[in-house]
């Protein structure tokens, strides 16, 4: 049976053998801010583990590096993608998950809402924060200029890995990442 710590910060209970929370970031056991080493650290980017200070620190309710600052957290999950159309979210999804990444859809239009929101009802793909990184390496490997997400084939619908420049099923040339 493993053992478990329950975050001073946030009250998520995580494994003992952790170094900190994985849902706020809190460390067990403070360290040196990454970019001001005179400075003691409280917790790490949960996106990126980098340790951060009070000054550094870019989150709310978690811990954030100065990179990380704009990615929106939902309880622990990371917004890698969002599309106002639930069938890309669907797809990206199945395809993080077929490359052994964790991913839920967040959408408002789950919600009970009297009117339409449009546009203004975001679709988010969400994966774990300590995803988020491989997640975003795999996307960039499917996306092209204008930042859309494929992992098919337009004309055909067929798979096709990164870097590929035609389709192997249709010969229809790929959108390359800008």
């Amino acid at each position: 049976m493993t053992e478990t710590a329950t975050c001073t910060r946030c009250g998520q209970e995580f494994d003992d053998a952790e170094n900190g929370c994985p849902v706020c970031g809190r460390l067990r056991q403070a360290t040196t801010c990454s970019r001001h080493p005179a400075q003691t650290a409280e917790g790490q980017c949960i996106l990126c583990g980098t340790p951060v200070c009070d000054e550094c620190n870019a989150g709310d309710s978690h811990f954030a590096c100065p990179t990380h600052a704009g990615v929106p957290i939902f309880e622990g999950w990371a917004q890698v993608y969002t599309t106002s159309d639930e069938i890309d979210a669907q797809l990206i999804r199945e395809n993080l998950v077929a490359e052994g990444i964790d991913a839920e859809i967040l959408s408002q239009r789950d919600q009970t809402f009297l009117v339409e929101l449009g546009d203004l009802a975001p679709v988010r793909v969400l994966v774990p924060a300590f995803d988020y990184l491989a997640a975003q390496e795999l996307m960039s490997g499917h996306m092209d200029e204008t930042g859309e997400v494929a992992f098919a084939c337009e004309a055909c619908g067929e798979a096709y890995d990164p870097g590929q420049t035609v389709c192997v099923s249709c010969q229809a040339p790929i959108p390359h990442s800008a």
